[in-house]
């Protein structure tokens, strides 16, 4: 099945030119929270390649905090592959939803990526690590698999080294980045890590996992699909719900 999806991805990113050209500012979907009046915090939802940024409303997912009442405004930017291609997604996620929340007071602001928004979350975090409070990643794409077979031949994550890299080698890039955050973790944000035991990209999930304290960590049965997506943010918003209270 990974082969398949391998596959099936190698035919359309050579097609990314149907994606729309990224916008300043990033178009945004809003949802305002009465619980969130005494006490605002903002959770910015990151949208995976396909689906559109409703589908957080379409999935339920915002009725899921709603329901909770849960102390936060949630915004859905349309971050879709064309931010990631043009690397503009950090800069537009600060300027265009994070300066202006921090001037109209917002305490505390959160960001929740599934799959390729998983991997924005990195992306932003590499930039702006002070902008935010915690980060939610559910199924997150992290790369093909060659990097984390040099991390497991090394023995583990901080023995391995990533050697010379940029931005244009994004997998490498990546995991640079990512063992640095992993032998730095108080100087960053939390990171929550969900996936499901199936899903296609599991052994770069489980790797990550490896170095996260347990307690930020779930795996369910699932694979990498809309209904994982929604078990596994279900059961976050329970156990987080007193930090997310605050």
């Amino acid at each position: 099945m990974r082969l398949v999806f391998f596959l099936w991805l190698c035919f359309i990113m050579p097609l990314a030119g149907c994606f729309p050209a990224p916008t300043t500012p990033i178009p945004t979907l809003e949802y305002r929270n009465p619980a969130a009046r005494n006490n605002p915090k903002l959770l910015i939802l990151l949208r995976g390649i396909w689906g559109g940024n409703d589908i957080f409303e379409r999935e339920g997912m915002i009725q899921e905090v709603l329901d909770r009442k849960l102390p936060f405004d949630m915004v859905a930017p349309d971050s879709h592959f064309g931010y990631f291609r043009s690397e503009t997604l950090p800069i537009r996620l600060h300027e265009d939803i994070i300066l202006p929340a921090r001037a109209k007071g917002y305490r505390e602001i959160w960001i929740a990526g599934v799959s390729m928004g998983g991997l924005g979350s990195w992306f932003f975090l590499m930039e702006y690590p002070e902008d935010i409070d915690g980060i939610i990643m559910f199924s997150p794409f992290l790369g093909w698999g060659g990097i984390v077979e040099e991390i497991q031949e090394e023995g583990d994550i901080h023995a391995w080294q990533p050697g010379e890299h940029t931005v244009k080698d994004w997998e490498r890039y990546l995991w640079a980045f990512i063992k640095k955050y992993l032998e730095n973790q108080k100087d960053y944000p939390p990171i929550y890590l969900g996936y499901g035991d199936s899903d296609f990209f599991r052994e770069e999930q489980a790797e990550l996992a490896k170095y996260l304290p347990p307690s930020q960590v779930m795996v369910i049965n699932g694979s990498h699909n809309n209904g994982t997506m929604k078990q596994l943010w279900k059961a976050y918003l329970d156990r987080l719900n007193p930090l997310l209270r605050r």
